[in-house]
């Protein structure tokens, strides 16, 4: 039988995520749902890597994390120099601790009877998210992959030699003078599910996306630093007053002196989008001819159609959110969503229904969770629904169990 405190936690549990389906859910209620959440898509991950079976096992182990997190919790709240003074705040964690013990078990034998049932029909792939993996181009035409290749040197060119390191760079570094005269160019490129960070011999940093490719000069003679870039990729560029850094992409110059800038030049988006974190930056049309100045904080969009660049205000952390390993969206269509996915996860996507593609999502997940738990966390809005197939992921209407 259960008791009145269990009743009422569940009743909070309950009350919490209607709130947040309506839109109307306080700062407490968000706290806890992200907290429950967060714990659930542990759970997959945990029960793998210890190989548990018995139910028994399973209740014990989330009430040891339950309990580890909620301590984590009142020591912050104990710590915390302003205390929200909302008798809610226990309540949810309480209830956490009851319903995800209660939930996940229940989850755990659901799961293992319709495992058994379905594991001779097919085999669950587990898609992971994407790493650190890229390939390096030489002048001479010869390729270096930086993925396996070990770390350290990996190429001398005239006396320009590039290093792989532990953390998944690139480095470039001149040690010799007769270096600068060099006409030599290398590319580094990323497959889907990969990403790369390189260091330019101009002590340029930048940071490329899945699926994106970066062509550049060993010496980056005459007056101008020109790099070309396809996909997406975050310049942290040097300062070099007398050398101007530009950057060429599909329809489009964008031309700095050093500053922070993201570009995102992907082939299947509808535009160009280059965002200012600081300095300025000067955008030019390839087709038009035409030119804008963007500070900090705006955005230049320019549509593949027509060229055209109309310039807006927006949240920096969204569009640069990719490099600090997260996906960030607000009011996104699912299909610009799934885009991403797909090129970090590398996998299809299939629509059911083509009016599934305007759905509209917010918030704010990790890069390095597994696909499964990224797709049961957009399921939580109950428009959209997914099933995976190998790698390809079929969107589908949500269905009520």
């Amino acid at each position: 039988m259960k008791s009145k405190k269990s009743k009422k936690f569940k009743a909070e549990f309950l009350k919490a995520v209607e709130a947040y389906l309506e839109d109307t859910a306080d700062e407490d209620q968000i706290l806890f749902l992200e907290q429950y959440f967060d714990l659930f898509s542990e759970l997959d991950e945990i029960l793998e890597s210890q190989n548990i079976i018995q139910t028994e096992n399973v209740g014990n182990l989330m009430h040891s994390r339950i309990h580890q997190n909620i301590t984590k919790w009142e020591d912050v709240e104990k710590k915390s120099e302003v205390s929200t003074g909302s008798p809610l705040r226990y309540w949810y964690m309480a209830a956490a601790a009851v319903f995800v013990t209660f939930t996940s078990v229940f989850v755990y034998q659901t799961n293992q009877v319709e495992f058994k049932k379905a594991h001779t029909n097919y085999v669950v792939t587990k898609i992971v998210p994407g790493g650190n993996k890229a390939t390096l181009t030489l002048s001479n035409g010869s390729k270096i992959s930086l993925t396996d290749a070990k770390n350290g040197q990996v190429a001398n060119q005239s006396g320009i030699i590039a290093t792989k390191t532990a953390d998944g760079q690139l480095v470039y570094q001149n040690t010799s003078s007769s270096a600068e005269n060099s006409n030599s160019y290398n590319v580094i490129e990323t497959p889907k599910g990969g990403q790369y960070q390189v260091a330019l011999p101009d002590g340029t940093k930048v940071w490329l996306n899945a699926a994106s490719s970066l062509r550049y000069s060993l010496a980056f003679k005459g007056n101008e630093r020109k790099v070309e870039l396809t996909g997406e990729a975050y310049f942290e560029v040097a300062k070099d007053k007398t050398r101007p850094f530009k950057v060429h992409s599909h329809g489009q110059i964008v031309e700095v002196l050093g500053t922070h800038f993201n570009i995102n030049t992907y082939s299947n988006e509808p535009t160009v989008r280059t965002t200012l974190l600081e300095g300025s930056v000067r955008v030019t049309s390839s087709l038009t001819n035409t030119s804008v100045i963007i500070r900090p904080g705006q955005q230049s969009v320019i549509r593949h159609e027509n060229n055209g660049i109309k310039v807006k205000n927006v949240d920096t952390d969204e569009s640069v959110a990719w490099k600090n390993g997260y996906f960030m969206f607000n009011d996104e269509k699912l299909e610009s969503i799934l885009r991403k996915i797909s090129r970090w996860y590398d996998v299809d996507i299939q629509y059911q229904n083509e009016e599934l593609r305007r759905e509209v999502f917010s918030g704010t997940l990790s890069r390095y969770l597994n696909v499964s738990q990224v797709l049961k966390k957009l399921e939580l809005l109950k428009s959209v629904q997914f099933r995976t197939e190998g790698r390809k992921i079929i969107v589908a209407p949500y269905l009520s169990k």
